[in-house]
């Protein structure tokens, strides 16, 4: 049915204990993104690394939309509260999944309705997660603009509140200060979240291991070209050419000639290392 239509007819009371939240059908993509860019204040063009959407209806009617996605690279306040190490941060970063995304629709604003919802999505969004993409989640996160929402519907949904960012968004592989710090929430989805993110020995269960790939000798020269066809994101102080590296390689190689009280022939070493 049209959500305009739906709208348009008088909608019945809301019964919280018939809500049911599940991940979209391939079929419902389409109209979960127009209501998603139509209606959400950020609006909606695509979701960054992994994803899962979600809705929550009642009676076949949609009341809400939720998208989950890969979990923030940095965060402050996320990360001293699991208190890891930076590299065990990197290789764990996968058992962690942001809210990027939470519209109620005008349909499904009744009280209670959201942290109704947002638990109704906890309670299954591990599953989910793993029928998705292989594996289960450890943590839930999201960061929520203090200067239009109190953050409400995740308090009574029983999220903890660890303090603000400091301002800073990716775009484009870099950070930008754009000066409106979030609040930082977060919800474990194991009892045990918090230890098994920050301990030195991965739990068998959530190792993710890479795929290997084989390359035949034309795929090996495509992806060369490839990769010679790369910006250089590097600026014009900080590139290293290839020729110094191998004056330099020759150099710890020559034979240093030496004058007759022993010391080193600086002059002739550098004339050496200029070519």
């Amino acid at each position: 049915m049209d959500d305009r239509a739906a709208r348009a007819e008088p909608f019945p009371p809301v019964k919280l204990s018939e809500v049911l939240v599940r991940p979209i059908e391939p079929g419902e993509r389409g109209r979960w993104d127009e209501l998603m860019r139509r209606h959400h204040y950020l609006g909606f063009n695509r979701t960054a690394g992994r994803a899962l959407r979600q809705v929550a209806e009642y009676r076949g009617r949609w009341l809400a939309l939720l998208c989950w996605q890969a979990s923030a690279l940095v965060c402050g306040p996320r990360d001293q509260w699991i208190n890891w190490a930076r590299p065990i941060q990197f290789q764990r970063l996968h058992l962690i999944a942001n809210n990027s995304r939470f519209l109620v629709l005008a349909q499904g604003r009744v009280p209670h309705l959201a942290s109704r919802v947002l638990a109704l999505s906890l309670r299954r969004l591990s599953a989910d997660w793993q029928r998705t993409h292989g594996h289960r989640l450890l943590l839930a996160e999201t960061f929520v603009d203090p200067q239009r929402f109190a953050g409400t519907c995740y308090r009574a949904a029983n999220w903890q509140c660890l303090g603000l960012t400091r301002g800073f968004a990716r775009h484009a592989g870099q950070y930008r200060h754009h000066g409106h710090p979030k609040t930082v929430w977060v919800y474990p989805l194991h009892r045990r979240a918090r230890h098994w993110l920050r301990h030195p020995v991965a739990h068998p269960e959530w190792i993710q291991t890479m795929q290997r790939i084989e390359l035949n000798d034309r795929e090996m020269a495509q992806l060369r070209e490839h990769l010679r066809q790369l910006p250089e994101p590097r600026p014009e102080h900080r590139r290293r050419d290839r020729q110094p590296r191998r004056r330099s390689a020759e150099l710890r190689h020559a034979p240093a000639r030496r004058l007759d009280d022993g010391r080193p022939q600086r002059r002739a070493l550098r004339r050496h290392a200029a070519g």
